[in-house]
């Protein structure tokens, strides 16, 4: 008998505290290019309409965006590139906007995720958090070259 799938063992409503539990936001856009799944609906920085489920995610996007979309979308499809990433720097929070082509294990194109590093949010968590406890995952000599300055 072949071993269970490991998210198997997990409930729907534990895969979406999960999801939710994640310090980042994300979505996934099917390989109709339709917007399935959001996480932290309730925080996330940019709000959509409830509605957007299972429409283009052309819909979501502006228009002077479309072309890149497109393309990245085209090129996921294609396998030409499985990611793609940009800024969204101003009102205040510096994000990373990354892309990630989702395939199965023969490598068949099933969408792509997009998710969300706020890392105005990261900056000021490592600013309050300066003074924890470090771990080195450096040999102990090289740790403590590292905290003489050398």
């Amino acid at each position: 008998m072949p071993a269970a799938r490991l998210i198997e063992r997990l409930s729907l409503d534990q895969i979406e505290a999960i999801l939710d539990a994640l310090p980042l936001e994300f979505i996934f856009v099917d390989h109709e290019d339709r917007l399935q799944y959001y996480n932290r609906a309730e925080t996330r920085s940019r709000k959509g309409p409830a509605d957007i489920l299972g429409n283009d995610i052309r819909k979501c996007h502006k228009p002077e965006s479309l072309p890149r979309t497109n393309r990245m979308l085209d090129e996921f499809r294609k396998g030409i590139r499985d990611e793609d990433e940009f800024w969204i720097d101003g009102l205040g929070t510096k994000l990373l906007n990354r892309f990630l082509a989702v395939r199965d294990k023969s490598g068949r194109y099933l969408g792509c995720i997009e998710y969300l590093l706020d890392f105005t949010a990261l900056e000021k968590l490592a600013e309050a958090k300066k003074d924890s406890h470090r771990f080195s995952a450096a040999s102990p000599a090289k740790a403590k070259e590292l905290e003489e300055g050398h």
